[in-house]
C-alpha cells in the first residue's frame, strides 16, 4: 500500500511541474495541504520516518522542530513543530519580523491549535542611511487548525508563540521557473556543503548568476520610531540535546503516536546516541502515559531583537503610518 506522504509528495511534484509559473503551483497547491491537515496518517508517516534516528535524537535544542519530509528541484517540504511559551503567554514573537526574498511560501497548520500570524507589506527605508524601514500591516489573524496561508516574495511576516504545541506543514519554492540551478543545488555532495558553498558563491559575486539566496537585511525590529533593519541574522543559541528531546517526544505524544516511543524502545542500543538514558526515560513516559513537556532553552524566548511583544508592532506601525 503506498505511503500517504509519498503520495502527497508525487501530487505536489505533479502540480508545481505542470503549472505555468510557481504562483500558480501554490494556489494548486492549496487543497492538496489542506487535505492533508485532514489526513492524520501523513504526519505519523513523517515522524515514524524521522523520529527513531540519530539526527533526530543527537540534535540539539532549536525553538521549532523542522522535520524535512521532501527536497526537489521544484520545492521544499517540510514539517514546523512549535513549542509554546513556558508560561503560555500568545502576545510573543517567535522571531524577527522576517521575508525571504524571492521564496514563495504555502503554510498549512495541520495539529493543535496554530498560532497568530502577522503579515506586512514589503519593507521600504524611510531614510537614505537605511536605519529605519517603513511596513503596513496586510493582515494580523489567527492560524488555525486546517488553514493554508500564502507568504508572497518579499512580504514580511511573523508567527507569534502559540498557546499549546503546533505543527505545520510548510512548502518551500523559489518564484522563479524551476531550471538546471535547482537540479544542480540539490546534488547530495553540494547541500552537505551548503553553507561554506553558499559563502565562497557570494564573496565571488555570483549569488544571482547561480540563484543563490543572499541574506541581506532580511530582518527586522520594532522601534518606537520604525522598524529597524538587521543587516546580520540574529540567530538563537542552540540549546542542550536533553531540552530538543523533551521537546521531540512532547509532539510524539501529543500527536498520539506512542508507537513511535514503544519501537524506539526495543533498538536504543543499536544507535550512536548522545543521551541514550534520556531517550529511554522520555520514551517510557510516553508509553506510559506520563505527560512529556515541551521545552524551549535559554535564549529562546527573551532576545530582544526576535522576541517582542505585539503592542510593540503596533507602536512602529502607529509611527509611520502618516
Amino acid at each position: 500500500m503506498p505511503r500517504v506522504v509519498d503520495e502527497v509528495v508525487k501530487e505536489l511534484t505533479d502540480v508545481f511541474r505542470t503549472a505555468s509559473h510557481k504562483r500558480g503551483a501554490h494556489a494548486d497547491a492549496r487543497p492538496v495541504l489542506e487535505q492533508v491537515s485532514r489526513t492524520p496518517a501523513f504526519l505519523s508517516e513523517a515522524l515514524e520516518a524521522y523520529v527513531p534516528t540519530t539526527e533526530a535524537l543527537n540534535r540539539s535544542n532549536y525553538p521549532v522542530i523542522a522535520v524535512p519530509i521532501a527536497s526537489n528541484p521544484y520545492f521544499e517540504l517540510v514539517l514546523n513543530c512549535w513549542i509554546p511559551l513556558p508560561n503560555r503567554a500568545t502576545h510573543i514573537s517567535t522571531k524577527a519580523i522576517h521575508h525571504h526574498g524571492t521564496m514563495l511560501l504555502s503554510t498549512a497548520t495541520i495539529f493543535g491549535p496554530g498560532y497568530e500570524h502577522w503579515l506586512f507589506t514589503r519593507p521600504r527605508p524611510v531614510d537614505t542611511q537605511g536605519t529605519r524601514y517603513r511596513m503596513q500591516l496586510l493582515e494580523a489573524a489567527k492560524h488555525p487548525l486546517h488553514h493554508v496561508a500564502f507568504v508572497d516574495a518579499w512580504v514580511a511576516h511573523v508567527p507569534i508563540y502559540p498557546s499549546d504545541a503546533s505543527i505545520t506543514l510548510a512548502l518551500w519554492s523559489d518564484s522563479s521557473p524551476t531550471t538546471w540551478k535547482d537540479y544542480v543545488k540539490r546534488i547530495p555532495a553540494l547541500k552537505r556543503r551548503d553553507r561554506v558553498l553558499r559563502k565562497l558563491v557570494v564573496r565571488a559575486g555570483l549569488g544571482n548568476a547561480l540563484a543563490v539566496k543572499v541574506v541581506d537585511t532580511h530582518d527586522f525590529y520594532p522601534s518606537p520610531t520604525g522598524f529597524v533593519p538587521m543587516k546580520q541574522r540574529e540567530e538563537f543559541p542552540l540549546g542542550s540535546n536533553e531540552d530538543h528531546l523533551q521537546s521531540l517526544f512532547c509532539i510524539v505524544q501529543r500527536t498520539g503516536n506512542e508507537q513511535i516511543a514503544r519501537n524506539l524502545l526495543g533498538r536504543v542500543d543499536q544507535l550512536a546516541l548522545k543521551n541514550p538514558a534520556t531517550v529511554v526515560r522520555l520514551a517510557g513516559q510516553v508509553t506510559s502515559g506520563t505527560p512529556v513537556e515541551g521545552r524551549l532553552s535559554a535564549g529562546h524566548y527573551d532576545l530582544p531583537h526576535a522576541n517582542f511583544t505585539a503592542d510593540s508592532i503596533r507602536e512602529s506601525l502607529n509611527a509611520l503610518e502618516n
